[in-house]
């Protein structure tokens, strides 16, 4: 059956145009027999409440993978005899988008494009500092601060990335796309003397992470359904953001905290982000927080009891608590439907599963 990812795949491969690919969706969208056949689909092999995305689609996957990492080890391990680094990085740039020809664009192997993509905006992260490093008023080596780095390599992983999705449109592109811009824009305020302590570095992220998790959201609510590709970029998104949210908003609110406020508080947090991501139907916030939580279990229990026995029991208590979760998961996410007054957000998030 022709799902709209292999509607998306014919626009890339230039089999069909844009507009026709719009006058498809449009008569699918008309047809009783297609909606229904499109809702048998669903209902027997695909649950949003899964979360599945794109990543092994067989053990070939995973030998071409492991060539990828070979020849990335290889070219770092020439590039330390031989030298001339900048030139390596471009050829490790070249050698990524070739190897995306065949095995991300023609082959459409999920984990080798994943691969290719980090490797070409590393790649370009790594060219962009050793380009530029030679252009800041302060040399890097005599700086003492990573900001530079940040910044520049920001900036390369950013370009290379979108040359990456401008080609091949593979979802993580996005996600590194984002990722760069956030280093430059951290890099860059540091630079210029912006941003200083850990207080500000922490705004900066939980507003950089907001709007990744923002647009992350918005993508979602695009494919409630989670049967495109569209599904597997916000997965990537919601990957980035959920960290830097847990930490901006741990060091904004608890950070001068004593101890066990910070304890209760990481878990007081940790259950919002539980929340949060039962309503979404994503888990990337609560794996995130998860740390924070255990941190915080650990410490609370250390006041009471001995610490090799506390850490036994904090994590029997976070693999409880995970297994609980996935075990109950569509009807915890059916309870917080039902209860809270999500309102027009509900049209925003995947519906609840039977």
């Amino acid at each position: 059956m022709i799902r709209d990812e292999h509607i998306d795949l014919g626009v890339a491969e230039g089999i069909i145009t844009a507009e026709q690919a719009a006058r498809l969706r449009s008569l699918a969208a008309r047809s009783p027999a297609t909606t229904s056949a499109a809702a048998d689909f669903h209902d027997s092999d695909v649950d949003p409440d899964d979360e599945r995305f794109r990543l092994i689609g067989g053990f070939n996957d995973v030998f071409v993978a492991i060539g990828i990492l070979l020849l990335v080890f290889a070219l770092f391990g020439l590039r330390s005899a031989i030298g001339f680094g900048v030139g390596f990085a471009f050829v490790a740039m070249a050698a990524a988008w070739g190897l995306s020809e065949v095995f991300a664009r023609r082959l459409r192997l999920a984990l080798p494009a994943i691969a290719l993509a980090l490797m070409f905006a590393g790649a370009g992260g790594i060219a962009a500092y050793m380009l530029g490093s030679g252009l800041l008023p302060t040399p890097v080596e005599d700086d003492g601060s990573l900001a530079p780095i940040y910044l520049l390599s920001g900036i390369g992983v950013a370009i290379a990335a979108a040359l990456h999705r401008w080609r091949f449109a593979v979802p993580i592109d996005t996600a590194l796309i984002a990722a760069g811009l956030v280093c430059a824009v951290a890099g860059g305020l540091e630079v210029a003397g912006v941003m200083h302590g850990d207080t500000e570095r922490a705004l900066v992220s939980g507003v950089l992470g907001a709007l990744i998790f923002a647009a992350a959201v918005r993508i979602d609510a695009t494919d409630t359904s989670r049967l495109t590709r569209r599904s597997d970029v916000a997965f990537w998104l919601h990957l980035l953001a959920a960290p830097m949210l847990v930490q901006s908003v741990s060091t904004l609110l608890l950070g001068s905290a004593g101890q066990f406020v910070q304890a209760v508080g990481m878990l007081v947090l940790f259950a919002v982000f539980g929340v949060i991501a039962i309503v979404l139907d994503r888990r990337a916030l609560l794996v995130s927080g998860l740390s924070y939580a255990g941190f915080a279990i650990g410490y609370l229990l250390s006041e009471g009891l001995a610490k090799d026995i506390s850490l036994s029991l904090t994590l029997l208590g976070l693999a409880a608590l995970i297994l609980l979760l996935s075990a109950k998961w569509r009807a915890l996410r059916n309870g917080a439907l039902r209860v809270l007054p999500l309102g027009r957000f509900r049209q925003l998030v995947p519906p609840a599963s039977a």
